[in-house]
């Protein structure tokens, strides 16, 4: 079961939310799809082979067997986790690196939340080593960027520069470093988002949602759900109904 909990005040600004996910004895061979969505997460697993890693920003789907699991999670803003590491999040796109390669507590960490009764418990001890762990605040510009790149019409990157009052290089290199893609990227996955969230919602026309979410017609709205998640919007309903998730 996978399950979010919101973030206390002291990180509301930098984490999206934190999340766990038990499964005990999966049926079959099964798995489900994680998407895209310009965030950057830290999971703790605790059973299997138990460990701590860092999920850099994804640019493609990641297809992951439904194994018996128990993961505390914590999932990022974009651009919000240069708060926490040393490195450049573009040095962690697409890649899983341990958490103590990065400078967090991995080890002791993983210690703790072993013992701790459930999950609540464990979110609230996760949280507790990031408030502690902060070490800068969050680029004002990238804040800015991220914002306007996830409104219902996002600006061009060149729009975008100018209203920032930067040279369109430097905005891109200082969202790629926060983010771990650059604007253009961020606002493709980000579309991608708001199209997957239309589509769980309820039956929707498709070439209605791609004049809706600003694609130039229903073909390249097909296109970028399979560049993006492997999956035709139709695919992508259907394989709703069978998400273990």
């Amino acid at each position: 079961m996978y399950r979010e909990h919101p973030a206390p005040r002291e990180l509301a600004d930098v984490v999206d939310a934190f999340w766990t996910r038990s499964v005990g004895a999966p049926q079959g061979d099964r798995s489900y799809r994680v998407l895209p969505d310009g965030c950057i997460d830290v999971l703790v697993h605790l059973v299997g082979r138990p460990r701590v890693e860092v999920v850099g920003t994804m640019t493609r789907a990641l297809v992951v067997p439904d194994s018996a699991s128990e993961i505390v999670a914590v999932r990022f803003r974009p651009g919000a986790a240069r708060v926490f590491f040393d490195v450049p999040a573009d040095a962690l796109t697409d890649a899983r690196v341990p958490a103590g390669e990065l400078g967090l507590p991995g080890s002791p960490l993983l210690d703790v939340l072993s013992t701790l009764p459930d999950a609540t418990a464990r979110v609230r001890h996760l949280a507790s080593v990031l408030v502690n762990h902060r070490r800068r605040r969050v680029d004002p510009l990238v804040e800015r960027a991220t914002r306007a790149l996830a409104s219902t019409r996002p600006p061009s990157v060149a729009e975008l520069a100018e209203s920032l009052g930067v040279a369109r290089q430097s905005l891109t290199r200082r969202v790629r470093e926060a983010v771990g893609v650059g604007p253009k990227e961020l606002a493709r996955v980000l579309r991608l988002q708001r199209a997957t969230q239309a589509l769980r919602a309820a039956p929707r026309d498709h070439a209605a949602l791609a004049c809706e979410l600003g694609f130039h017609d229903q073909a390249h709205f097909i296109h970028e759900m399979r560049a993006l998640t492997g999956l035709t919007p139709g695919a992508y309903v259907r394989a709703l109904a069978t998400d273990p998730a």
